[in-house]
């Protein structure tokens, strides 16, 4: 056979599987809605109708015995019955993972638990795990939302409740002044401040903690020393301190700087140091201690109030959530008492980089702001 002949027979069997590969596409873009196992099933038909086609036009040309061709034709077409037979068995298992990948998808739109299970192809395997991932994901995001919004509900109901009791007590002491009832006129009136007082403080919270949500907390940040800015709160908090029988000691390293918005972090410090003095027994000390934690700057305040119980740890910055030995009205006429302070310094820490944390000593309670050292 001379090498035109061979590229006779070649050219031949490329042009047969051409048009056959053609006519399965026209039909497979028809039938795109079809079963998976139908365009399995076309694929393996044309490519048996390729071999056949090329072996029929080349028989015809090259003029190979009919009985020849008969064998091949027939070689072909079992083989062909055979492997259309076996593509139907194998595509059954594709068919079942595909199905069962869209009832899983369907779970999944419809906030369900997605099961791991293995499929037959490491391609639909992929996408059963990252159904998995994905339907975790949703689950965590869905009970997260759920303890949120159970939060803000418990939080507004504190609120509430914090917001009335200053508002009844200015209301009822302001009808006995007026109705000339008081026989303390000076001592009630004093009431009234003190009441007036925490209420501002309640709104101000508020108004803090709506800026932090809203991501408008703007910081004007300087290098400031944190043992003046500390040095400086414990001396104005003193009388204040002494005046509820708690001393306040400091003891800070010299030249412990960050780069912070002192307003801002002021306030951040201050709600600790309420917290404390709040907690804090009558005779009892409130130690704040600045230093250095390798790059970090580092003040802490430590009480010996209470402490926390055991599980309150984790959620001591989390806004509304007062300890146990915090439900009644504050001690300390500035404080709002809804227990929005300390997550307020929190978020007032993490916008500087830093992180707040909360630790119970066994005799009292330590508060630890950390920022990056200026």
């Amino acid at each position: 056979m001379t090498g035109a002949e061979y590229l006779q027979i070649i050219g031949t069997a490329a042009g047969a599987a051409a048009v056959t590969g053609i006519a399965a596409a026209l039909i497979l873009r028809l039938a795109r809605r079809a079963p998976l196992i139908v365009h399995v099933v076309v694929i393996v038909v044309a490519a048996v109708l390729a071999v056949a086609g090329g072996i029929v036009l080349t028989a015809n040309g090259m003029y190979i015995s009919e009985s020849d061709t008969v064998v091949a034709l027939t070689v072909t077409a079992v083989s062909g019955i055979v492997a259309v037979g076996v593509a139907i068995l194998l595509s059954s298992a594709l068919s079942r993972d595909a199905r069962a990948l869209g009832r899983d998808a369907r779970r999944l739109g419809a906030g369900e638990a997605v099961a791991p299970a293995d499929r037959s192809t490491a391609e639909l395997d992929d996408v059963q795990g990252e159904l998995v991932t994905s339907s975790e994901r949703l689950l965590r995001a869905r009970d997260d939302a759920a303890r949120a919004e159970q939060a803000r509900r418990e939080l507004v109901t504190r609120i509430a409740h914090d917001l009335l009791a200053p508002v009844a007590s200015i209301q009822a002491i302001s009808e006995m002044l007026e109705d000339g009832l008081s026989s303390e006129p000076e001592r009630h009136a004093r009431q009234l401040g003190a009441h007036a007082s925490r209420l501002q403080s309640l709104v101000g919270d508020l108004f803090e903690l709506s800026r932090i949500d809203a991501g408008t907390l703007g910081l004007a940040v300087e290098t400031v020393s944190l043992t003046d800015l500390a040095s400086d709160l414990v001396a104005e908090h003193g009388e204040l301190a002494r005046s509820h029988d708690v001393a306040l000691a400091l003891s800070a390293g010299a030249g412990v700087t960050a780069a912070l918005d002192a307003r801002q972090f002021s306030r951040a410090l201050v709600n600790v140091l309420i917290n404390a003095i709040e907690h804090s027994p009558a005779g009892g000390t409130v130690m704040v201690a600045v230093g250095t934690e390798g790059g970090d700057a580092v003040i802490s305040v430590r009480d010996q109030g209470p402490g926390f119980d055991p599980g309150e740890v984790a959620m001591v910055f989390e806004a509304g959530w007062r300890g146990t030995s915090a439900r009644s009205a504050p001690r300390v006429g500035i404080a709002g008492g809804a227990g929005l302070g300390l997550a307020i310094t929190r978020a007032i820490v993490e916008a500087h980089g830093g992180s707040a944390s909360a630790h119970d000593t066994g005799g009292g309670a330590e508060v630890r702001l950390r920022v990056p050292r200026a």
